[in-house]
C-alpha cells in the first residue's frame, strides 16, 4: 500500500503480547470479572500481537520507533515482560522499532526498590507504570485496587524513581490529577508521562471543568508531559469531531513541546483502526506548522523518553 502520510511518527504508547508464550491474566484468562475490572470487551483483542502485526496495522505510515508500555503481564513476574521485550529487540524481531520500554512495578510493594533497580538495569527501560484509575462509586472505572495517591508507602516509594533514573507513566482520571500535580512538584527530577490525554470521562460542563482543572494543575509542572492517545477507553464510539476539543485543549494547556501523539495499539483496536487514529490526529493538527507537528508526532517522544533515534 502506498504512503498515507509523509509525517514521521514515534508512537509513544503501544503494547505487544504473545499469548502462546507469556501470561497476561486479563487476556489469557478472559477475566470473568472483566466488567468489574474496567477491562470489559478484552476478548476481541485476546490474541498475540507482535511487531509484525503492529506493522500491518501501521502500513502506510512512517513509524520511526515505538515506546512499549507494560501490558498487564503476570504481576508476580513484572520483570519478565522487560526481559522478553529486550530479547525481542536484541534478536531483531522488533523490526528495529523498540526504542523505549515502560515496565510495571507496584510502588506499594515491599520489593519496590529491588524491582526498580532490576528494571533500570535494562538499557531500553525509561520508566514505570502503575495504573491508578479508580472512581470509587463506579466499578467499571476501578482499574486499581485502591487509591494509591493517598497510600503512604506508595508515595514514599515514588521518590525512588529518581534514584534509578526512571520516569512515571501516569494513567488516572481527573479525581487524582491535583494530588499527582503536588507529587510532581515535590519531585521535579522525575518525568511524568500523562497517558491518554488525562482520560476525560465526564462529558457535562462540570466534568469537563474537572478534567481541565486537573490538566492545568499537572501542566504547571515542567516535568509533566501529555500523550494524546487512547480516547477509545472513555469514548468507545469516538470520531474526529468528538475528540477534537480535547486534543486541541490538551495542546493549548501543555504546549506543543510537551505533547506526544500515540496509537495505544492494539488496545484501541477495540474501538477503531490505526489509520483512523493517525488520520484524525493529522487532520486536527492541520493548522499547525510542520515544525510543530514534527515535535508532537516524533521529536518530543525522542526527547522526553530519551530515545536513541
Amino acid at each position: 500500500m502506498g504512503s498515507k502520510s509523509k509525517q514521521k511518527i514515534v508512537d509513544a504508547h503501544i503494547h505487544w503480547w504473545n499469548l502462546e508464550e507469556n501470561y497476561y491474566p486479563w487476556l489469557t484468562d478472559q477475566l470473568a470479572a472483566s466488567q468489574e475490572s474496567g477491562l470489559s470487551g478484552a476478548a476481541a483483542i485476546a490474541r498475540s500481537y507482535l511487531p509484525e502485526h503492529y506493522l500491518e496495522d501501521a502500513d502506510g505510515y512512517d513509524i520511526q520507533g515505538v515506546v512499549h508500555i507494560e501490558a498487564l503481564w503476570d504481576p508476580s513476574d513484572s520483570l519478565g515482560e522487560t526481559r522478553w521485550l529486550e530479547r525481542i529487540a536484541d534478536g531483531g524481531a522488533d523490526n528495529g522499532l523498540l526504542a523505549g520500554i515502560v515496565g510495571f512495578t507496584d510502588l506499594a510493594s515491599d520489593r519496590c526498590e529491588e524491582l526498580l533497580e532490576a528494571h533500570a538495569a535494562h538499557g531500553r527501560v525509561r520508566g514505570i507504570r502503575h495504573m491508578l484509575n479508580r472512581i470509587e462509586d463506579n466499578p467499571a472505572l476501578c482499574w486499581a485496587a485502591e487509591d494509591f495517591t493517598v497510600n503512604e508507602r506508595w508515595i514514599k516509594n515514588y521518590a525512588l524513581l529518581k534514584k534509578y533514573g526512571l520516569g512515571f507513566d501516569l494513567m488516572c482520571f481527573s479525581n487524582m490529577m491535583h494530588r499527582m500535580a503536588k507529587l510532581a512538584h515535590r519531585h521535579p527530577e522525575t518525568m511524568i508521562y500523562l497517558e491518554h490525554s488525562g482520560m476525560p470521562w465526564e462529558f457535562d460542563e462540570a466534568g469537563n471543568e474537572r478534567w481541565r482543572s486537573g490538566m492545568k494543575a499537572l501542566a504547571a509542572n515542567d516535568n509533566v508531559v501529555c500523550k494524546v492517545s487512547g480516547f477509545g477507553n472513555t469514548i468507545p464510539k469516538w470520531n474526529e469531531g468528538l475528540i477534537r476539543p480535547y486534543v486541541l485543549e490538551a495542546i493549548d494547556i501543555f504546549g506543543v513541546d510537551r505533547i506526544m501523539f500515540a496509537s495505544n495499539f492494539p488496545t484501541d483496536k477495540l474501538f477503531s483502526s490505526m489509520d483512523a487514529i493517525w488520520q484524525a490526529f493529522l487532520s486536527i493538527t492541520a493548522d499547525f506548522s510542520q515544525d510543530e507537528r514534527d515535535r508532537m508526532f516524533a521529536t518530543n517522544a525522542v526527547r522526553h523518553y530519551r530515545l536513541a533515534l
